[in-house]
C-alpha cells in the first residue's frame, strides 16, 4: 500500500518537473524573442535618420540615437549628452526670424518637461560643435508610464536645413520678381505715358499759340486725356490760341464731333480760343451729311493759315485794339 502512495507521488513530482520546465522552456523562448525585439528596436533606433533624445522627468538624458549627436553636435568622447539645464551652455537657440533668441523656458523640450505637447517648432541651433548652425524642425512629447504619471519627455529633432535654405531662396527669389515687377510696371507706365504725349502732341507754333494736332480715332478715352493735357498746358504757358489740326482724322461721326465741341467749349471756359484747321474733304462731307454744326468756330484751310489767323488776332490785340472785326478775320485767314 505505502509503495503505491510513493509511486502516485513520484509520478505526481514528475508532472509537476514537466509543467515547470515546460514553463521555463516558455519563459526563454519569450525572452529570447524579447530580446531579439529590443536589439531589433535598438537597431531600428541607432539608424533612425532623425534626431531623437530621451530624458527623466528632472531633464536628464536618458536615451538619445548617433543623429542626435550628429546634429546637435554631442562629442563622440562624451559618455552621455548633457542634462537639459545644460543645453544652453555654449549654445544658441534662435526663433524663425533667425534674430530672437528662445530662452532655456521656451525650448519644446522643456516645454515637454512641464507637460505640454509641441508640434513643428522651428529654431535655428548653433554651438561649438556646429558653428555654422542648423535649422531643425522639432517636436516634442511628455513621456507617462502606465498610470498615467509623467516620467519624462523626449524631443525629435529634423534637419530641415534644405528645406529652410529653399524657402529662403524662393522668398528671395519672390522678392527679386516682385521688385522686377514693379520696374516692369514703372516702365509701362511711363511707356503709357509717352504713347499718350505721342498720340496727343501739343505743340508751340508761337508764343501764346499752341497747335494740337490729332491722328486717328478720337474715343471717350482719347477725349478726355486729350482735354485734361491740353487745359493743363493753357494755364502752363498761358497760352490765347489753340489750333486743332485735323489734317489725319480720316473718319468722324457726330460723336467725335461731340468730343471736339466739348474740347473746344472746355478751352473757351479758360480764356482761350480755338480754330480747327485740316479738314479733309471727306469728313468735311460727313459733317454736312451728320448736319454737325460747329456754330462760331473758326475752320481753316490748313495749319498755316491757322498760325497766320491766331498771328492777326494777336497783333490786334497787342496794338491795343480790343477785338478784330468779322472783316478784318476773314482776311486775315487768306492773305
Amino acid at each position: 500500500m505505502e509503495e503505491g502512495n510513493q509511486g502516485s507521488e513520484i509520478e505526481r513530482l514528475k508532472a509537476e518537473l514537466a509543467a515547470l520546465q515546460q514553463k521555463l522552456e516558455e519563459r526563454e523562448r519569450s525572452e529570447a524573442a524579447l530580446r531579439t525585439e529590443n536589439e531589433a528596436l535598438r537597431t531600428l533606433f541607432r539608424q533612425l535618420p532623425v534626431a531623437v533624445w530621451a530624458t527623466d522627468h528632472e531633464g536628464n538624458v536618458t536615451m538619445g540615437n548617433p543623429e542626435a549627436d550628429r546634429l546637435l553636435g554631442v562629442p563622440e568622447t562624451a559618455p552621455t549628452a548633457p542634462p537639459v539645464e545644460e543645453w544652453g551652455e555654449g549654445a544658441i537657440y534662435l526663433h524663425a526670424d533667425k534674430n530672437t533668441p528662445y530662452s532655456l523656458e521656451e525650448l519644446p523640450h522643456t516645454r515637454a518637461l512641464r507637460g505640454e505637447s509641441v508640434r513643428t517648432a522651428e529654431l535655428f541651433f548653433r554651438n561649438g560643435n556646429v558653428p555654422d548652425g542648423v535649422w531643425l524642425e522639432v517636436h516634442a512629447a511628455p513621456l507617462r508610464d502606465a498610470s498615467g504619471k509623467q516620467t519624462g519627455a523626449v524631443s525629435v529633432f529634423i534637419d530641415s536645413e534644405a528645406r529652410k535654405n529653399f524657402e529662403e531662396e524662393v522668398a528671395l527669389r519672390n522678392k527679386e520678381l516682385v521688385a522686377s515687377e514693379s520696374e516692369k510696371s514703372e516702365l509701362i507706365a511711363r511707356l503709357r505715358m509717352a504713347v499718350q504725349e505721342l498720340s496727343t502732341p501739343i505743340l508751340t507754333l508761337w508764343e501764346d499759340v499752341l497747335a494740337l494736332p490729332v491722328i486717328g480715332v478720337v474715343d471717350s478715352r482719347r477725349s478726355a486725356e486729350m482735354m485734361e493735357r491740353l487745359l493743363d498746358e493753357i494755364v502752363r504757358s498761358q497760352s490765347r490760341f489753340v489750333i486743332i489740326d485735323l489734317t489725319g482724322v480720316e473718319v468722324i461721326d457726330t460723336s467725335t464731333a461731340d468730343h471736339f465741341m466739348k474740347l473746344v467749349k472746355a478751352v473757351g471756359l479758360i480764356g482761350a480760343r480755338c480754330v480747327l484747321t485740316g479738314i479733309r474733304p471727306a469728313v468735311a462731307q460727313t459733317l454736312v451729311d451728320l448736319d454737325v454744326n460747329f456754330g462760331q468756330l473758326e475752320t481753316l484751310r490748313n495749319l498755316k493759315h491757322g498760325l497766320r489767323y491766331c498771328l492777326r488776332w494777336l497783333d490786334a490785340e497787342d496794338t491795343g485794339q480790343n477785338a478784330v472785326s468779322e472783316g478784318e478775320a476773314r482776311r486775315a485767314r487768306w492773305s
